[in-house]
């Protein structure tokens, strides 16, 4: 039987992570995965989510402020999408 690894982050705020948590949890959110960097003085935790994580009831809401936020980033940084580019997205 091979033996588990353990990974271990350490130092990580717990009022940072509640507070991401909640917020997580307040959009629809049900689970995360829990991705970590090693640093030297303090590691650096972040939590991912895909559409298949959530509560349905939030999806929809979800997709509107997603399509919402990608708009404004294009429009803040000017980015223009090629017919190329949108066949790829399909």
């Amino acid at each position: 039987m091979a033996k588990k690894k353990e990974l271990r982050l350490r130092k990580i705020s717990l009022e940072m992570f509640l507070d991401a948590l909640d917020e997580l949890y307040a959009m629809g959110v049900e689970y995360v995965d829990i991705v970590g960097t090693l640093g030297e003085e303090q590691d650096t935790i972040g939590l991912m989510y895909c559409r298949e994580y959530m509560n349905k009831e939030f999806l929809e809401e979800f997709d509107k402020d997603t399509d919402e936020f990608i708009q404004e980033q294009m429009i803040k940084k000017d980015i223009k999408l090629s017919d190329d580019d949108l066949n790829q997205l399909t």
